[in-house]
């Protein structure tokens, strides 16, 4: 993906890896930066045909609600893509204001590290894939 365009706005990376994109912030978020990090967050799901999204955040000393109610609308709409997201490396300090701050972190999946995070994704593919109680049960009752 081309780092750089016509503007001088920081852009968050974006790599591929195992059907999951991979955005590692290492950098202060701003308007700018998120509105960026949006459009090419969803066009790279669209081209990539990405299964699910890790955003990892080990870089994030301090984040304030606006900028991770953007964040958490940009997750949403790489799931309504067909990208489960997941959250990864948040450090101690961040998620300590995030509850105080009473951020909305319901039902946001999130792990330790990416390791965490590549092998929680996984685990929710399969789970999300894995036929249901009734559809095994029909095939087996097909072939009686």
């Amino acid at each position: 993906m081309d780092q750089m365009e016509d503007t001088d706005i920081k852009r968050i990376p974006l790599q591929l890896s195992r059907g999951y994109v991979v955005a590692s912030i290492q950098i202060d978020l701003s308007d700018a930066v998120l509105r960026q990090f949006r459009k090419d967050l969803l066009t790279f799901i669209h081209s990539s045909g990405a299964i699910g999204l890790i955003l990892e955040l080990s870089g994030v000393d301090i984040i304030d609600l606006e900028d991770f109610e953007a964040l958490r609308k940009t997750m949403t709409m790489a799931a309504i893509m067909g990208a489960r997201p997941v959250v990864a490396g948040v450090q101690p300090g961040v998620v300590s204001a995030l509850v105080e701050l009473d951020a909305n972190i319901d039902g946001i999946d999130a792990a330790l590290d990416l390791d965490d995070a590549f092998n929680l994704l996984e685990k929710l593919h399969a789970v999300d894939t894995a036929p249901s109680p009734e559809e095994e049960g029909e095939s087996f009752q097909d072939g009686v």
